[in-house]
């Protein structure tokens, strides 16, 4: 009886750690707040981050998240892969995290977009992709995001199409705006 307890709570607690991984609407991801603009990077990778797979304390830009914390091994292991300032005066910041299920299958780029107002990095934007997004930021205060998208009858693996999306700063605003948005189906390997 005692087996078959602390069998159904193991099956509550991983049930409760992904059902935010398998019903991504209404999800919101959020970062750290109050970094200075001067110098994010430290404090990034230092920071706090509420991610949809767990609350991730970034040591160094790297973070273990168990299932339980007795666990020896990390459900999801979490790492900065870029900070970097964009646009018109380097007043943007683009952060990534990736998050990998090192227990099962499935991957997430977190993308955090800030604004400098008043000396202090703002967020402005989050979103999440699943097995990953290519970013390439623009000389102006542009950038593009590319994430797969699954169709029906697609293997878990490898979308059949692929979304493109063109973010562009709106200064009087003070948002990142969605401009353009395109289902493609993609031309070679992603």
């Amino acid at each position: 009886m005692a087996l078959r307890l602390s069998a159904a709570w193991q099956l509550l607690a991983t049930l409760a750690l992904l059902s935010p991984v398998l019903s991504s609407a209404g999800q919101s991801e959020s970062g750290p707040t109050g970094i200075p603009c001067r110098e994010p990077l430290s404090a990034f990778r230092n920071g706090q981050f509420k991610l949809s797979v767990g609350a991730a304390r970034l040591r160094d830009g790297k973070a273990c998240l168990k299932l339980l914390p007795e666990s020896q091994h990390c459900e999801w292991s979490v790492d900065l892969t870029r900070v970097e300032k964009w646009g018109v005066g380097d007043h943007l910041l683009l952060v990534v995290l990736k998050a990998n299920h090192e227990t099962g299958s499935g991957a997430w780029d977190s993308v955090f977009l800030y604004a400098c107002q008043r000396g202090t990095s703002v967020p402005v934007l989050s979103r999440r992709y699943l097995y990953g997004a290519r970013i390439v930021v623009g000389h102006r205060s542009d950038l593009w995001i590319t994430s797969g998208v699954w169709r029906s009858g697609d293997p878990s693996c490898c979308p059949s199409h692929e979304r493109r999306e063109h973010y562009t700063w709106n200064a009087a605003r003070r948002q990142v705006v969605l401009t353009r948005a395109q289902v493609t189906t993609p031309r070679g390997p992603r």
